[in-house]
Parts: C-alpha cells; sequence; structure tokens
C-alpha cells in the first residue's frame, strides 16, 4: 500500500491548493488546513490516521455518508489485520463502508483520488501487479490468477461488519409467490405422533376408563369398546438463513421464504439469522405483514452483508441447550451457499450433529440452481455425507419448486445427498 505520507507530497498541486468547499472528492490537502499532525514532525502512524479520516470525510461529501459503527470496523480491521497492499485496502473499505451498489462509483473515485492519484512513483509492493486495474476499473482490483466459478469460495469473507440494511418491499409477483409457498408448507412439513393419547375408533391401547363408564350404565356388561391413538402433528421446522455479503441480492427472498414459513406454522417455526454472528429473529419475523416483519428483522440484525463464519455460527447455535432443543427431531432447512473462508472443520462438526439431532437436514443453496455448480468446496464436499437433500433456491419461484419437493425427499432415505450429487448424469440437473 503506497505510504500516505509519500502520497502527500506526490499529489498534483491542484488537490494540494484545492478550495475546501470544492470538490468533494479531491485529495488531501497540503497547508495549514491539514493539521499540526501533517507536518514533517508527524510520525508514520499519525499519518497514515489522519489519511484514513481524510478518506472518510471524503465520503461523507461525496454523498457516502458511514455510520460511526461502520467507520470503527474499518479501523479495527485495518489495526488487526494491515493490508499487505492497496487491492486488500479497497476491499476492506469497501466491504466494511458502503451499503448500496448503487453508491459504488462515487466510492471508487473518492478511493482513486485519496490512494491511487499520485501514487505511481511509489515502489510497487513486492508481488503485485504494477499494471493491476484500479479499483474503479473493469477489474475491480480482484485477484484475477484463478477462475472464478460457481462455488468455489471466492465471494466469502471473513469481516465482520456492524450496521442495518434495508431489504427492500415485496413487490405483487412476490406477495403472489409467497401466498402460494405458505399453502404449500403444510403439505411439505413432516409429521410425528403426538405424545398425548386421543379417543379414536381404532387404536393400539384400549380406552379402559371410558369402557368401565360405559359398562356401568348397563350393568357391567361392556357393550362398546374405545380405544387410544396418538394423533399425528407436524414436527418442528428449524430454518437457518445465510445474510453474509456474498448473499446479498438473495437475503431478502431467503428471509421471505422463512416469513412465509412462520405464517403456515407459527406454534412450531423457529427462525435465526447466521452471518459472522448467530441471531434468533422468529419473534421479529413473524409480523403478519412481510414488509414490516422484514424491517423489525433490519434492526436485529446487524452483521448483514459482512463476512461468513458458518462454522462459528452454527458452533454457536449447539452450544446452547436451548436451541439444541429446537433442532431436537426438527426438518432443518440451512439457506446458505456454504462459502466458508479458513478451516471448514468447525462448519462439517457442526453440520454432522445438526444432521444427527434432526429428522432431516436440508441444505438450499442459490448457487446450486445453476447447471455448472459442483459442490467441490472443501467445506461443501466434506459435509455433503451429512446432508439428505441438497437444492437450489435463490428467490421465491425456486423455493416453491424445492417446498413442494420436500415430500418426496422426506419419504426417501437419509443421507442421500452424497449419492445423488456424485451420480455423473445428474450432476449439474435442475433441482
Amino acid at each position: 500500500m503506497p505510504d500516505p505520507a509519500a502520497a502527500r507530497t506526490n499529489r498534483p498541486a491542484a488537490d494540494q491548493t484545492a478550495d475546501p468547499g470544492g470538490d468533494p472528492v479531491a485529495g488531501p490537502r497540503g497547508g495549514p488546513a491539514a493539521g499540526p499532525a501533517a507536518g514533517p514532525a508527524a510520525g508514520p502512524v499519525q499519518l497514515v490516521a489522519d489519511h484514513l479520516w481524510g478518506f472518510l470525510a471524503a465520503l461523507r461529501r461525496a454523498g457516502l455518508p458511514t455510520a460511526p459503527p461502520k467507520r470503527a470496523d474499518l479501523l479495527r480491521v485495518i489495526a488487526e489485520t494491515p493490508p499487505p497492499d492497496l487491492p486488500t485496502l479497497y476491499w476492506y473499505a469497501r466491504i466494511t463502508l458502503l451499503q448500496d451498489v448503487a453508491g459504488l462509483p462515487a466510492f471508487d473515485r473518492v478511493f482513486d483520488a485519496w490512494f491511487r492519484r499520485g501514487a505511481s512513483d511509489d515502489p510497487p509492493i513486492q508481488g503485485e501487479d504494477e499494471r493491476a486495474p484500479s479499483p474503479g476499473g473493469p477489474g475491480a482490483d480482484d485477484p484475477p490468477p484463478r477462475e472464478v466459478r460457481p462455488g468455489d469460495g471466492i465471494e466469502a469473507s471473513t469481516l465482520s461488519t456492524h450496521g442495518t440494511r434495508d431489504f427492500g418491499r415485496t413487490g405483487e409477483r412476490g406477495h403472489a409467490l409467497m401466498r402460494a409457498l405458505e399453502a404449500a408448507w403444510p403439505a411439505a412439513l413432516p409429521a410425528t405422533p403426538s405424545r398425548r393419547r386421543r379417543p379414536a375408533r381404532s387404536g393400539d391401547r384400549l380406552d379402559v376408563r371410558h369402557a368401565w363408564r360405559r359398562a356401568r350404565r348397563h350393568h357391567g356388561e361392556f357393550i362398546e369398546l374405545r380405544h387410544l391413538a396418538r394423533p399425528p402433528r407436524p414436527r418442528r421446522l428449524l430454518i437457518l438463513v445465510d445474510v453474509s455479503g456474498s448473499l446479498r441480492q438473495h437475503t431478502p427472498d431467503l428471509l421471505r421464504v422463512a416469513h412465509t414459513a412462520l405464517r403456515a406454522a407459527p406454534a412450531r417455526t423457529e427462525v435465526f439469522t447466521f452471518g459472522t454472528r448467530l441471531t434468533r429473529v422468529t419473534a421479529a419475523l413473524s409480523h403478519p405483514h412481510a414488509d414490516r416483519a422484514l424491517r423489525s428483522v433490519s434492526r436485529m440484525v446487524t452483521d448483514a452483508d459482512g463476512g461468513t463464519a458458518i462454522g462459528e455460527a452454527l458452533e454457536g447455535f449447539l452450544a446452547d441447550p436451548r436451541f439444541v432443543a429446537l433442532a431436537r427431531g426438527a426438518l432443518v432447512i440451512v439457506l446458505s451457499d456454504g462459502l466458508e473462508r479458513g478451516d471448514p472443520a468447525p462448519m462439517v462438526r457442526a453440520t454432522a450433529r445438526l444432521s444427527r439431532l434432526g429428522h432431516r437436514l436440508v441444505w438450499w443453496s442459490p448457487l446450486a440452481c445453476s447447471p455448472a455448480y459442483r459442490p467441490a468446496t472443501r467445506a461443501m464436499s466434506a459435509q455433503l455425507p451429512s446432508l439428505d437433500h441438497l437444492g437450489g433456491v435463490r428467490d421465491l419461484a425456486t423455493a416453491l419448486a424445492e417446498v413442494r419437493r420436500l415430500p418426496a425427499v422426506l419419504s426417501g432415505p437419509r443421507h442421500t445427498a452424497a449419492r445423488h450429487w456424485s451420480t455423473p448424469h445428474l450432476m449439474g440437473a435442475p433441482r
């Protein structure tokens, strides 16, 4: 990363003498306005801090205000994991500060003005290509050496963020699909015999009390026999929704899918979100109106569009005995792309335990909607034997198709996902 001190001295004269009320994107300025920390006696740490604060102020002047928690996230990440090069700093800032893709052009202009312009005379960083495109260019500073394919984990990140996100409004077609989903859930949920027995025409046990009361009315003659049976009841439904940045475009619809399940079976459904932390959103998502429910979830979920820590979140879920009780005997549905950074062992262990606890473990991934998708990442390939089904859900329409497919999945044998995805003629087939 170019030295901010060198960047100050290498600025064009127009940048160093610009009026404070002029171009809001302009880089740092010299002279007394820069403050005493900009003088020759200022240390490199102070210069870097001044440069970063100036960059944040320039974002605000360019119409991209950032909340204080977002700015704190950026500074904390830089302090804990110093960026080795400029592309890494760019992604640190973009992930933590940018909340809407519509602001990307302005963000790139400000970043270019503060960290690119005037830095061409700096010595290149070891291992960095001097011809790399700027953050705002076609490459957007992505590491380009390897080909990006669906499910390879390139889009996953471990950065933790704090903030809220607006999940938008539901359109007319969305409302129609949500009504269809709400009607489809009851027939798709598996049933289990209830604990209490009820009077029935037939059953595995006689209702002795009822028979004795009837016999007393007929002078001790047993004229009618009644039975007791355990009527079926729907199993508990546990939905875990991934809200990390790699699923940004799918998160609103995934939460709407969870909302329809809560509407269909409010007493038997629990919903959690996870990105870099676990959040129980059942109460917030239970509002009858979908958009109001999503606004309530937005206020609760502070790690939306941030990093990915699936293993840590699932282990946190399993560490709480109250949450383990919710998973025991339930239909567990995980809505996630399965892109985990770092060691996948915690994620694989947690998935295996969820599979043992639940009645069935179903994994719905937006990536599986693509015919070219293969569960080839270390995490997905290792946990595939624990899954009963791996399907593709990226919006309400694909979710409706998967919900209607659930009865066939639940009536079959367990742990068939690995066998299904290893069959050559089924690899890439629509699910």
